[in-house]
């Protein structure tokens, strides 16, 4: 399934619920990256979200949403997924042969400087940051963009991103999608 060399867009999450934002981005990334596909990773925890479901769940529900022969599911051990920056080193010793984007909302920017290893990640794979309303603000502000803010590259040669040497980042503009999966609990929460 995953043998053939390929441009990869990794969407790692929790994935609590899985709903259409998370297909957009990962649509829209196959266009403006110019990816063969998108790989989604269901996290086996978030140590920053609390209250999550259970990881079979979310891995559950995750395989019924999908239906995209371009976006696939790709399980790896709870060992190996337990923080991004061993997925990524998890997933370039795995698949040598194949280039990665890391996939990510402007929402995760706020907090991304308290991920493991933050740093690592941005010298580890190229990374794309895609416009989520409300949150582009933080852009600037955020500690990772400010750390890396010489690494930025223009929208405009996305599709270049997958080649270039890390650290490497790039802000995706031009659509956005307002699901959100924070939203979608809160919404099963308040409901009868």
């Amino acid at each position: 399934m995953f043998k053939k060399k390929k441009n990869i867009g990794i969407l790692g999450g929790t994935f609590d619920p899985p709903h259409s934002g998370h297909l957009f981005i990962s649509n829209f990334s196959l266009i403006k990256l110019d990816l063969d596909e998108v790989w989604w990773i269901v996290t086996n925890n978030n140590p920053l979200k609390k209250g999550s479901n259970c990881y079979e769940k979310r891995l559950n529900l995750t395989k019924k949403f999908l239906c995209h022969r371009k976006i696939k599911l790709l399980e790896i051990k709870k060992s190996e997924n337990a923080y991004t920056i061993d997925t990524i080193v998890y997933l370039k010793k795995k698949y040598k042969k194949n280039k990665f984007i890391w996939l990510m909302g402007t929402d995760n920017l706020k907090n991304l400087h308290h991920w493991k290893d933050w740093k690592k990640i941005f010298y580890n794979i190229p990374i794309a940051i895609f416009d989520r309303p409300f949150y582009s603000l933080s852009i600037p502000k955020a500690q990772a963009t400010l750390h890396f803010k010489e690494y930025k590259i223009s929208s405009k040669l996305s599709k270049k991103l997958k080649f270039m040497k890390t650290p490497s980042w790039s802000f995706i503009t031009g659509l956005t999608h307002l699901q959100s999966s924070t939203k979608i609990r809160e919404n099963k929460v308040g409901s009868p």
